[in-house]
């Protein structure tokens, strides 16, 4: 640690100045200055200090910069850019089994690029590894010899650098207890994260959220349930949260994330509608947007529904089956950290989910400033804190000497989320209110203004070691 005399006689990079600092790990809100060397916070007093570049934050809040557990920008420019518009500073990619593959390779040649986001990556299972072991089918069931050759291929990745090991059942419909339990195995040894994109949503989402605890409650392995509400946000949310409590009361590693939308973004050639999804999801044709694709904006028929999947299976649609109500209802439970489910590598203006660039403003807008759903220290535990914490990112989520100097300046006051679904507007617009967000010292938004030749951004390496107690 610096001398006291040597800190407030430094010259830094950019001091942060009269804000309300809010930092989680602590619990502390506080006005103070918040100072950054090298891409670090080098400390936060109240005393005057000298810098190359001073901001007033003063009546704003300045926290950690957004962690989110959940993207799949996967290395795209725009995705990073419009996710860096709403606060987010780091992103871990390859939820729901898809992402890039291998890990290593996708990382190195994002810092190579150069990227505007910091970023850690899953090993993607259920789409990518079983697609590399030949499976040509999502209901195709995987041979024991497939099994273990995907089992090896996900532990070489987790050895060069990814950050855990994720599965999307819901996408590959036929996947074995044998193969789960294969691939938590893997992960449990390293005590490596497992994201799972459980197996269905609407009616059928209880039985599939006990199955993701029943998996931890067999191999150990860390489990976080993916994008809860798009999930159980059907009617089943209350019911789902008393589940997963009496496995937390239990000793059981839960853990789970949400956002701000109960109306999910998929694939329409994916599984999700699968026969019967209508009654699954009890909804119809009408209750599809596209949203990419030549029918972007539209409500689909079912003409225009089947002429997707056959033509055009990866364009994104979003399904209007959740109930708004239970957006608080999981996000204000204190185990649930904040997630967008975002950044989709075919986005581009005025296409695709709101999610986007609405995730956090919408949250800050609604659940806190108009609701008092949350506080602004719960909003900023769960969107920094906790996923950093979760992912083992010890240098982000908190503002404090030796932090990295990731770092989200906003107006409350101000701050409004603009996306909107295709059709009624621009699902990528920028909100209100987000003022300045630093990555490693930089500004990639700086005075509201997205400066898009910021690359600042650093890849995410975790260090991998055998679990012991």
């Amino acid at each position: 640690m610096k001398e006291k005399k040597d800190f407030f006689h430094t010259v830094y990079d950019c001091v942060i100045e009269n804000g309300t600092v809010i930092d989680p790990k602590t619990e502390l809100r506080t006005i103070g200055n918040v100072a950054i060397l090298n891409g670090k916070i080098a400390g936060v007093t109240r005393a005057r200090l000298s810098a190359k570049r001073k901001i007033d934050a003063s009546g704003k809040i300045v926290c950690p910069g957004i962690v989110d557990p959940h993207s799949h920008a996967d290395g795209q420019l725009f995705s990073g850019y419009v996710m860096a518009s709403m606060g987010v500073t780091t992103i871990i990619v390859g939820s729901c089994g898809l992402g890039p593959y291998p890990v290593k390779e996708f990382l190195t040649g994002l810092d190579e690029t150069g990227y505007p986001l910091n970023t850690a990556a899953l090993t993607p299972q259920s789409w990518i590894l079983r697609e590399k072991a030949g499976i040509e089918s999502p209901y195709h069931t995987a041979t024991k010899e497939q099994i273990q050759n995907m089992a090896r291929w996900a532990e070489e990745d987790l050895l060069q650098g990814a950050v855990g090991l994720s599965m999307g059942l819901e996408y590959a419909p036929v996947t074995t207890w044998e193969e789960m339990v294969a691939m938590a195995e893997v992960a449990a040894k390293y005590d490596k994260v497992m994201p799972i994109h459980s197996r269905a949503g609407g009616w059928n989402s209880l039985e599939a959220t006990r199955e993701v605890i029943r998996l931890q409650e067999t191999t150990g392995v860390r489990v976080l349930l993916s994008h809860h509400v798009y999930q159980c946000g059907q009617g089943m949310m209350e019911e789902s949260l008393k589940i997963i409590e009496k496995a937390r009361r239990q000793g059981y590693q839960i853990a789970v994330d949400s956002g701000a939308y109960c109306d999910f973004a998929c694939p329409v050639g994916s599984e999700v509608f699968c026969e019967g999804w209508q009654q699954i999801y009890d909804c119809s044709y009408e209750d599809i947007l596209a949203g990419t694709g030549k029918y972007a904006g539209q409500r689909l028929t079912e003409e225009t529904f089947h002429e997707l999947r056959e033509t055009d299976p990866d364009a994104s649609v979003t399904a209007f089956v959740g109930k708004p109500y239970e957006i608080a209802l999981a996000l204000k439970q204190p185990y649930v950290m904040i997630s967008t489910d975002g950044g989709f590598p075919n986005l581009a203006p005025g296409i695709g989910h709101p999610q986007t660039a609405g995730t956090y403003p919408k949250i800050l807008r609604e659940l806190v400033r108009e609701q008092d759903v949350l506080t602004v220290m719960d909003f900023v535990k769960k969107s920094s804190w906790m996923p950093a914490q979760f992912f083992g990112l010890e240098t982000k989520g908190f503002i404090g000497e030796g932090a990295d100097a990731d770092i989200l300046v906003f107006d409350l006051k101000r701050v409004k989320d603009n996306a909107t679904f295709p059709g009624m507007g621009d699902p990528m617009a920028q909100p209100d209110g987000i003022d300045y967000v630093l990555v490693g010292g930089v500004p990639v938004v700086d005075n509201g203004i997205i400066q898009k030749d910021a690359k600042p951004g650093k890849s995410i390496f975790s260090r991998t070691e055998i679990w012991q107690m």
